[in-house]
């Protein structure tokens, strides 16, 4: 019996069920065909972005494999005008919600333009994403991108104003380091604002626009994590599918899909971060996917370790953090400017993090004794951090003192620090202390909470 599919299925989802063929199988042969032209092959879940009921419509190379390996399962011909792929690309409608609702549908322009004209307030109203809507942008960008066109008027862009921004870019995740992103955040929103205007309004040749894509994506990965760090997870998933809007529509290489990468495992940390553990999976999926530098490899490996962790997943655990300190070794001091941060004892630090998460005190101990003493005062947010962190590795053990010494030693850092996900953190340590309310250290730290 057929499946039965839902009113406005795209065609090609309508198809798959008859033949009784899943998306990854037909990646799958698709990969066949494109191994004999010796061409990379595509992600097994490249598929999916076809199927979605705004489709996204493969690009041509992509489209002819599909149709031959339909056009066989099928026993007929399967035509690109059956599947709603032939003529001109239908111009989008403008939804009734804004598109900031759902950055991966939206028309790229129309997004930038509703970015740089809206209110940061509007911002707050937005939901939490989960399931494919969180998953499907990342899925998007496995496929190849096309050409965002320069605007035909505006003014040129200059190489000096490109350098300003990703200047810009840099300053801000110096700030984020040093400050905290909670009395940042207008600015942040105002650079992303401010690049976005640049994108859709600037003249520029193919280096410029490199450069200027690049810093978009950039500056959508800083500002959306400094969103998470401010527990404003609804507004860091839209900011975060900005970038990856604009990294599909121009296909970036080198630098720009760097950086693209760099923005999913960050999407994926903080979907772990909130219990989405299938998606944060899926995006680091896709962030491995591909020839890349083995720096930024280092980086996906250290959010896939935390993200291993909160799923309680040990093998996946240690298996990361192998990975990532031999890929560190190979890579030296190259990389993207953003990517320096990384180093082995930051490697050890996400490692036992994951251990606390998996509820494996301890393994987490030694390595969570050791990011304390590595963390310095100039990053208080870290050292508040790595000291809560230490702290409920303590609790867990039962070791009620020490964990109250940490919590209080974290607690006096609150006026310095401005992150609300460090705040939360206190609070929760503070709950899950409770049961022992009448230790002096405790009431100590009820006071002060």
């Amino acid at each position: 019996m057929v499946e039965p599919q839902p009113v406005g299925a795209a065609p090609l989802a309508v198809l798959l069920t008859q033949l009784g063929v899943k998306p990854e199988q037909l990646a799958a042969r698709i990969n066949e065909l494109r191994a004999r032209r010796g061409l990379s092959p595509l992600h097994l879940k490249s598929a999916y972005p076809w199927i979605r009921p705004v489709p996204v419509r493969p690009d041509k190379a992509n489209q002819a494999d599909a149709l031959a390996v339909l056009s066989f399962r099928a026993r007929r011909r399967v035509t690109a005008q059956e599947l709603g792929w032939d003529g001109p690309r239908r111009r989008q409608h403008k939804p009734v919600r804004p598109y900031l609702d759902t950055p991966g549908d939206a028309a790229l322009p129309d997004l930038l333009h509703e970015i740089s004209k809206g209110d940061p307030n509007s911002m707050d109203r937005r939901t939490l994403l989960s399931g494919a809507a969180v998953t499907a942008p990342g899925l998007a960008l496995l496929m190849s991108g096309g050409a965002l066109r320069a605007a035909q008027g505006g003014d040129r862009l200059s190489l000096r104003l490109v350098a300003s921004i990703e200047n810009g870019v840099q300053e801000l995740r110096d700030l984020d380091d040093t400050e905290g992103s909670s009395s940042n955040l207008d600015w942040a929103h105002g650079l992303w604002q401010s690049v976005a205007r640049v994108v859709i309004n600037a003249r520029y040749r193919n280096g410029e626009a490199d450069r200027l894509h690049t810093a978009f994506i950039e500056v959508c990965e800083q500002y959306g994590w400094m969103l998470f760090d401010a527990d404003r997870h609804a507004q860091a998933q839209r900011v975060y599918q900005t970038g990856l809007r604009l990294a599909r529509e121009v296909g970036p290489a080198g630098p720009a899909r760097f950086a693209a990468h760099n923005l999913l495992a960050s999407a994926a940390y903080q979907a772990s971060w909130i219990g989405q553990h299938q998606e944060a999976k899926t995006l680091l999926d896709v962030a491995s996917h591909g020839d890349l530098p083995p720096r930024v490899r280092a980086v996906i490996a250290d959010r896939e370790i935390f993200a291993a962790g909160r799923r309680g997943d040990t093998d996946a655990l240690s298996s990361a953090r192998d990975r990532g300190h031999e890929l560190l070794q190979d890579a030296g001091t190259d990389g993207p400017w953003w990517s320096q941060w990384l180093t082995p004892h930051a490697l050890d630090a996400a490692t036992g993090r994951a251990w606390l998460a998996a509820r494996k005190p301890e393994d987490a101990t030694p390595y969570l004794k050791q990011r304390l003493a590595m963390t310095g005062p100039a990053y208080p947010r870290d050292y508040m951090l790595a000291s809560l962190d230490l702290a409920d590795t303590y609790r867990v053990s039962g070791d009620v003192d020490a964990c109250t010494a940490l919590a209080l030693q974290a607690a006096h850092l609150t006026d310095g620090v401005e992150s609300a996900r460090a705040l939360s953190r206190l609070r929760e340590v503070a709950a899950a202390l409770q049961p022992y309310e009448d230790h002096p250290g405790v009431r100590d730290l009820m006071h002060v909470v």
